[in-house]
């Protein structure tokens, strides 16, 4: 697993990135980790593109190139980034600390309150 001071990113995920970016069709691309925000939820984008934004912070996990936005750091910050294969099918998961809810559940780790475990 490869660490920067924002996030974490199993050698599994980042073989499964480098593919993305090889297919992609060019070596000097960059990986984009960015976050949206829509109430409750929090919506993650992991997009293959060529120059990185303004704000754009380069960290360099294992010769993959990733960016960050100065705005998102702090939602970022102790995530971690896997690959799994299952019965469902091949995926990243994302395990986020840092999950934006208007609620918290009972527990106190957060949710929208309807039970559901997935918000």
């Amino acid at each position: 697993m490869i660490e920067s001071d924002i996030l974490h990113i199993t050698d599994v995920a980042i073989n499964k990135f480098k593919e993305m970016i090889f297919d992609s069709g060019s070596s000097e691309s960059y990986l984009r980790i960015s976050i949206e925000l829509d109430g409750t939820k929090m919506y993650y984008n992991l997009d293959v593109i060529e120059n990185p934004f303004e704000g754009d912070s380069i960290y360099n996990h294992s010769g993959l190139n990733v960016l960050i936005n100065e705005e998102d750091k702090d939602l970022l910050k102790g995530t971690v980034i896997d690959y799994i294969s299952d019965d469902l099918g091949d995926n990243f998961v994302i395990d986020n600390p840092n999950l934006i809810t208007e609620l918290e559940d009972d527990s106190g780790t957060g949710g929208c309150g309807c039970g559901c475990g997935y918000c």
